[in-house]
């Protein structure tokens, strides 16, 4: 279910209970030189997508926000960034609509690393404004890490932006966006120890740095050995662990 294919009427006649609101956060941001700035938008609402046909009547999907916090990669041009703080309140007004509706389990999944501490916090928040509703944040790829590493052929530091991952995945589904001729390796290790040395490792220590200086074009990983085959692999397992979690949700566990 879609939301902004629906009738209000349609919207109304379901099932409060058994229903979980679904909502991607997403960016317009630099993807590196070979993959197009919407890659998150397209694989945030690719992923909710295929999670909507395994329980087609029991997610209602609303429309991705296109918008992110990507002021680490503002030097490159055509990406657009929000505050935190604006996206803060767009989560807690989409949050405070779908409640207001009568909506009482909500999930935002995030397409994003630069969203994850918004979404955190919003999460926190919403949690003690509105406490009989479940509200889950999710990062897609957080949700299924050792699954993820399980695929990979990349060491690591092969993963962290429009990296192995990032480009299986979008020649997986939007693989005519995808100009793999410019695909390379990129990406300037951190010194220390304590710094996150790719997407899929344990975080350390919270540190803010732009883009140019972790990177040389805006890439940071190695998507040489991207294929659509091994996307389709990563986006069956984001998907698997994605339905596991929701149904956590139904079911009150969370």
């Amino acid at each position: 279910m879609f939301l902004e294919t629906m009738k209000w009427p349609e919207v109304d006649k379901l099932d409060r209970d058994d229903v979980i609101a679904a909502c991607c956060i997403s960016a317009l941001e630099q993807h590196s030189l070979h993959l197009p700035l919407g890659t998150d938008y397209v694989i945030g609402s690719g992923i909710l997508r295929r999670l909507e046909e395994l329980m087609p009547n029991r997610l209602l999907c609303l429309p991705t926000v296109w918008l992110g916090c990507s002021s680490h990669h503002l030097s490159f041009a055509g990406t657009m960034s929000a505050s935190t703080k604006t996206m803060h309140r767009v989560i807690r007004d989409v949050a405070s609509s779908i409640i207001g509706h009568g909506f009482g389990k909500i999930l935002f999944l995030n397409s994003h690393g630069g969203n994850r501490a918004a979404l955190a916090c919003s999460i926190q928040e919403l949690g003690h404004e509105f406490p009989d509703a479940g509200i889950v944040g999710a990062t897609y790829w957080e949700v299924v890490n050792k699954e993820l590493s399980e695929i990979r052929d990349t060491e690591l530091g092969g993963m962290g932006h429009a990296c192995e991952l990032e480009t299986s995945i979008m020649l997986a589904l939007a693989g005519e966006l995808v100009d793999m001729s410019k695909a390379e390796q990129d990406g300037i290790p951190a010194i220390s120890g304590f710094s996150r040395a790719e997407m899929l490792a344990d975080a350390t220590v919270n540190i803010y740095k732009p883009f140019t200086e972790i990177s040389h074009h805006g890439g940071y990983g190695d998507p040489r050995s991207a294929s659509a085959q091994k996307g389709e692999r990563f986006l069956g397992v984001i998907v698997t662990g994605l339905e596991a979690l929701c149904g956590d949700l139904l079911a009150g566990r969370m």
